[in-house]
């Protein structure tokens, strides 16, 4: 017999689909936006999540301003949200597995940077996989970090290891950021620049915090050089499309160089460049990964270098000067 006890929290605590969609209204930050993304009427949304706080027994949001903002209780909520969402996905991969299907969502969270390999990853995993249910979010790295915390996602692909968290990482992937220009720049058919040539450039870089800009501020400080003028861009493809259009020169992972769409691209020959980085696999300590997320932890840790452009990128590598 299921224990009264737990029958009665599960009713104190209202239902599935009611956590679901107070998830989705705490992840979002607001019942408007919530229902467009649930494909439901804006008062449904509302009286479910009225329902569910009548269940708990004290507010679970308050409006200030016109800002919806988490109570102590709506942060509780959504945490045990998310930890009954991981227990049935983990389930649900169980079961698939007994049924010998490799089947069930896999929740990835990655840096924009990413997107110049990762798609020639996923799609020979998920041939592999077909049954497999992709979620995928790509963006900053403080939303990324922002998403580790609250557990919302089985990994994250970083390129700079985030500092101060009970993490487990697992790097998987060269990531050399080299000094870029178009290739009819004056600076192109130069053999050998220092960084100080670059002075009377526009350099185009990530914003501060981001996992390239973290790389290529440590790496100054530790020569004792500094910035010149510069433009800080949120996007790599943003400094991609700016150095084609001869804004100036910009920093750059080597894979969005190797992108059959970057011919018009080349790499200066900078000394110290390039600066040698590492793309990150990530997830909490305590996270239990379902069978499907440890799948593909799997993959991209023995196969990754097999679905790249590796030669490519090992050419970018020889053109360091030192």
């Amino acid at each position: 017999m299921p224990d009264r006890d737990g029958i009665q929290a599960s009713v104190r605590l209202g239902t599935l689909r009611q956590l679901e969609i107070f998830m989705k209204v705490a992840e979002v930050g607001g019942i408007a936006q919530a229902a467009e993304q649930l494909h439901l009427a804006q008062p449904s949304v509302s009286i479910q999540v009225r329902k569910l706080a009548e269940a708990v027994g004290i507010p679970l949001y308050e409006i200030i301003g016109r800002r919806l903002q988490l109570t102590d209780a709506g942060h509780r909520v959504v945490a045990a949200g998310r930890e009954v969402a991981d227990t049935l996905q983990r389930l649900d991969g169980d079961i698939n597995d007994l049924k010998g299907l490799k089947a069930g969502r896999l929740r990835l969270a990655v840096d924009s940077s990413a997107k110049y390999f990762l798609p020639q990853l996923l799609a020979p995993f998920l041939r592999r996989y077909p049954g497999v249910e992709l979620e995928f979010t790509e963006g900053k790295r403080s939303d990324l970090i922002e998403r580790l915390n609250e557990n919302r996602d089985d990994l994250y692909i970083f390129n700079h290891v985030p500092q101060d968290m009970d993490i487990i990482h697992h790097p998987f992937l060269p990531n050399p950021l080299v000094v870029a220009a178009r290739s009819d720049h004056a600076l192109a058919s130069r053999r050998k620049l220092q960084w100080q040539d670059l002075a009377a450039e526009l350099l185009i870089i990530r914003e501060p915090g981001s996992g390239s800009r973290l790389a290529l501020d440590e790496y100054l400080s530790d020569s004792g050089q500094s910035i010149p003028r510069s433009l800080a861009l949120a996007s790599s493809e943003a400094i991609r499309l700016s150095i084609m259009a001869d804004m100036g020169v910009g920093i750059l992972s080597a894979y969005a160089l190797v992108n059959e769409q970057a011919d018009e691209l080349v790499q200066l020959r900078v000394s110290g460049f390039p600066i040698m980085t590492q793309w990150n696999v990530i997830h909490l300590r305590q996270k239990q990964l379902s069978q499907v997320a440890r799948s593909f932890l799997d993959f991209i840790l023995e196969e990754a270098e097999a679905h790249l452009p590796m030669k490519k990128i090992r050419e970018r590598l020889k053109h360091a000067v030192k």
